[in-house]
């Protein structure tokens, strides 16, 4: 069931990794290099803290080594890297630091390579819906262009009747090791571009790499109340990963388009009404419509005067995931006619004369 995603735990990347928030890559990739070497589990076993700073050491450089990442979080800090789709996950840290390191960094403190299926990348994409959609709820249909396991080699990349034999290269482990002076680096096999398997007879449907793009058409359920820079994620519906694991997610950035009658501040509304000079002087009982189009009753108190707010409680936008609405604020626009008439003309000279503001 798609649910809406909340923010990380602010952290200060930067400090994290000792350079300056100007730094450029170069200086980002020299920091996150000594100091993951320095705090690799490998380096401090049985030291909870040493594990704890390599994980924060890896989600910094993954934020700041990635130039959109990095301008997202320089912007809204790390609170708003997740509500834009970018999620880190524990993976992630094997991922930046092997690419950092040749792509078997391991090897230097004794470890193979990474064993096991491979979960598939998260995918996002957006999702533009009005203000009224956005304050009753929505159904949304999104269709998209992506990869999938192949039908007719269920993802081995083999013709149906054979099976992918193993690397003899790198004895399927994807990874052959190289010595250089007193380390050994993995690197990844020429021979089966690291999936440790060799296929001899290619499926037909999607010539060995056991994918093949479809177009699919996915329901998401848009809540009430959701506001601009919310995501929803939909479990499975991200890219295809390896035989056996798990496919990714896709995260679903929403956009809540801007509307002529109501301008949104958090869970609240504002909009406008437009009332004559009688009406400002004197008072009136009005009535408004909501953006659920509820007739709301307004009293305008006497003296009203222009840009005043009056509030309405409890009808502007639904609170996301809680029970309840904000308020609706109504700003008065008091209207000077342009044009008299006679008998109206009198009138206001009277009320001039008993103002006492005199002028002819």
């Amino acid at each position: 069931m798609p649910f809406i995603t909340h923010a990380m735990g602010d952290r200060d990347y930067y400090n994290i990794l000792g350079v300056e928030r100007g730094a450029d890559a170069s200086e980002i990739k020299k920091a996150y290099r000594k100091l993951a070497i320095q705090y690799h589990p490998d380096r401090n076993p049985d030291n909870p803290e040493a594990e704890e700073k390599f994980k924060q050491l890896a989600e910094a450089y993954d934020v700041l080594s990635d130039p959109e990442k990095r301008r997202v979080y320089d912007q809204y800090g790390a609170d708003g890297l997740k509500g834009r789709g970018f999620d880190f996950r524990p993976d992630d840290i094997f991922s930046s630091f092997m690419s950092m390191f040749g792509g078997g960094f391991e090897d230097i403190f004794g470890r193979g390579g990474r064993q096991g299926p491979s979960r598939g990348r998260d995918h996002q994409t957006t999702q533009s819906v009005t203000l009224e959609e956005a304050a009753r709820g929505v159904d949304k249909e999104l269709k998209l262009r992506r990869e999938e396991v192949c039908s007719t080699c269920s993802g081995s990349g083999a013709r149906p009747g054979t099976t992918p034999e193993t690397c003899r290269t790198c004895n399927g482990r994807g990874r052959v090791a190289h010595s250089q002076g007193p380390f050994s680096i993995t690197t990844t096999c020429g021979t089966c571009a690291g999936t440790g398997r060799v296929i001899r007879e290619k499926c037909d449907q999607c010539r060995g790499s056991g994918r093949v793009t479809a177009d699919r058409t996915f329901k998401i359920k848009i809540p009430a109340g959701i506001d601009t820079g919310n995501s929803i994620r939909v479990a499975g519906a991200g890219g295809v990963g390896s035989p056996g694991a798990d496919p990714g997610d896709l995260y679903v950035v929403i956009s809540v388009l801007e509307q002529e009658k109501f301008r949104r501040e958090g869970d609240d509304l504002i909009t406008e009404l437009e009332i004559g000079v009688p009406h400002a002087a004197l008072g009136a009982r009005m009535t408004v419509t909501d953006i659920l189009d509820e007739e709301v009753p307004l009293n305008i108190p006497a003296g009203a005067q222009p840009d005043e707010l009056l509030q309405i409680s409890g009808h502007g936008m639904p609170r996301l995931q809680y029970h309840g609405r904000g308020d609706l604020w109504v700003q008065l626009k008091i209207k000077v006619p342009m044009k008299l008439s006679r008998k109206e003309r009198k009138l206001y000279e009277e009320l001039r004369e008993l103002s006492g503001t005199g002028g002819d």
